[in-house]
């Protein structure tokens, strides 16, 4: 949820002009304040009065999404307005006008196309561009992530491991229900390392598909389970994984679905 403070940030970057442009009418610059504050607030009858009656919005993966469709979420609290605006302009032409501006921290570039009707300035159309983050980033990341989750494996760190998921993480392991959220999933590394150690894991990534705000990494693992009770031999694993990553609002990036499964046989 975003903050007062950041809501009246938000809407100062968004009305003031950038240098070596024209000046912005000032009635311009007042609908965009009272339309991006009227979004932050979830204000749906000031948002519907600056927006035309034919706007539409068309999203990062191509879906549109009409004034009607944007009105009920916006109606139903969730307004998912960008967080942030850097690098704004924006240029007017007569009775129409081009606003852009990025937002870093959902990793979009917004465009609003604005049109001044009789009654005012009112936006007809929205386009939301996904940033792809650059590969080499993408691979940085998550291999410090993997070379802490192992070292937290061999630690016997559940909470450092769960820390490593999103909220709705949810973990998938062979022989055994998922374990859904955060706290299932802490839960489930803490009745795990309570009757094993891993002395060693390895996690080896061999591709990764990167998305706008999502990676999906594909590796094998080798580790060693030693049982703390009993006289069982240690027993040497290697399998295979699927991890799909998510981008978070600072940057970061946390597992949200994670499945692996053995190459060892299994018993007969």
């Amino acid at each position: 949820m975003k903050t007062p403070a950041v809501a009246c940030a938000l809407a100062a970057i968004l009305v003031a002009p950038c240098a070596g442009q024209s000046p912005v009418p000032t009635d311009l610059q007042t609908a965009m304040r009272e339309r991006a504050a009227a979004l932050l607030r979830a204000d749906a009858a000031t948002w519907s009065r600056l927006t035309a009656d034919n706007f539409v919005v068309v999203s990062g993966n191509g879906a549109l999404q009409t004034k009607a469709e944007r009105l009920a979420q916006i109606k139903a609290g969730q307004p998912n307005g960008p967080s942030s605006a850097e690098h704004e302009t924006v240029q007017v032409h007569g009775t129409t006008a081009v606003q852009r501006f990025q937002s870093s921290s959902d990793a979009i570039w917004v465009t609003f196309v604005w049109a001044k009707e009789r009654t005012g300035w009112r936006v007809t159309f929205a386009q939301v561009t996904p940033i792809i983050p650059d590969s080499a980033s993408v691979w940085q990341a998550i291999d410090a992530n993997n070379t802490r989750f192992s070292e937290s494996f061999r630690r016997g760190d559940a909470a450092a491991l769960a820390a490593t998921y999103t909220s709705d993480g949810v973990v998938m392991m062979a022989n055994g229900p998922s374990w859904e959220g955060v706290d299932a999933i802490r839960q489930g590394f803490t009745g795990f390392l309570s009757t094993v150690s891993v002395s060693n894991l390895k996690l080896t990534t061999h591709d990764i598909i990167i998305g706008a705000g999502n990676a999906v990494e594909r590796g094998t693992y080798e580790m060693t389970v030693h049982a703390k009770s009993g006289t069982a031999a240690d027993v040497n694993d290697k399998g295979k994984y699927i991890t799909v990553w998510e981008r978070q609002p600072d940057g970061s990036w946390k597992i949200i679905r994670d499945m692996s499964n053995s190459d060892n046989p299994g018993a007969r």
